[in-house]
Parts: structure tokens; sequence; C-alpha cells
């Protein structure tokens, strides 16, 4: 009878929805940021300077700065290039 227990298969826990919800965002995020690294940026310059801002701009600028020259931005830019030349607008 001890045989028969070690063949069956341990039952798996349950996946936690909230952590699996955690885990999907969070993913969502770094994916933006690596494809659409200005947008963080942006986003950064326009709040108030604190040390904190200034960090994390530092860094934002570095994961910009290395996203281009590997080349994940590259939708991105033709994307954008495509809506310029449709609507005539330009980058301010």
């Amino acid at each position: 009878m001890s045989q028969m227990q070690d063949l069956q298969p341990t039952p798996r826990r349950a996946a936690n929805p909230v952590r699996t919800a955690a885990v999907i965002i969070y993913a969502t995020f770094a994916l933006l940021i690596l494809t659409i690294p200005q947008s963080l940026t942006n986003w950064l310059r326009d709040m108030n300077e604190n040390p904190l801002q200034q960090a994390c701009l530092y860094a934002a600028e570095a994961v910009q700065s290395a996203s281009h020259r590997v080349g994940l931005d590259v939708a991105y830019r033709e994307a954008r290039a495509a809506f310029h030349a449709l609507t005539g607008k330009e980058d301010d």
C-alpha cells in the first residue's frame, strides 16, 4: 500500500488570483517601459522636483537609452512616424 501512495501525484496548490493579477499588471508595466520608455521619462519630468523624482528620472533615462540602443522601441518609433505622416503633426 505504501508503494501505491508514492505513485499518486501530490495535489497542486490553487493559484492565488491576487498574485496572478499583480504579476500580469507589473509585467505589462515592464513591457510598456521597455517598448515606450519615453513615456516614463516624460511623466517624471512633469512632476515636481524632489530627490526621489530625480533618482527615478535618472534610472528612467538609462532605461530609455538602453531600450533605444537595443532596438526595443522600434515599433513605437515607426508607429509614431506613421502617425505624424498621416496627420501632418510635428513634435513640440
